[in-house]
């Protein structure tokens, strides 16, 4: 086997690795925003029962952070989905190699909406 082919396998490897990468990473922060969304729906349905407007306050802003967080876990999970489709593709060398981009974003979740 020449360089060339060594080279372009390994970096085929080490794309398909770091499209597993991003598809994981992504999933477990839509999960995390899902679990989030789910807590303030929560906390909103709990305060929701108490007649102070007060609380009626504290739920209406639960119930925004509720969709906020909604947002994000659904922009999240299409994200998860999109790496793991470029992941699948490049196991079974759909993908060109020089169609992968080699800059991997930061997803901490800077890309999403900030809260």
């Amino acid at each position: 086997m020449s360089d060339d082919e060594r080279d372009y396998g390994a970096r085929r490897t080490y794309q398909h690795r770091c499209a597993q990468d991003q598809a994981y990473d992504w999933a477990t922060r839509a999960t995390a925003e899902y679990n989030d969304a789910v807590r303030h729906e929560d906390d909103a349905r709990e305060r929701q029962q108490y007649d102070s407007g007060w609380q009626r306050d504290r739920a209406a802003e639960s119930r925004t952070l509720a969709q906020l967080h909604g947002v994000r876990s659904t922009e999240a999970l299409s994200l998860a989905t999109m790496w793991a489709d470029v992941a699948q593709a490049l196991a079974h060398g759909e993908l060109p190699v020089t169609s992968v981009l080699e800059a991997r974003g930061d997803s901490d979740g800077a890309e999403l909406a900030q809260g």
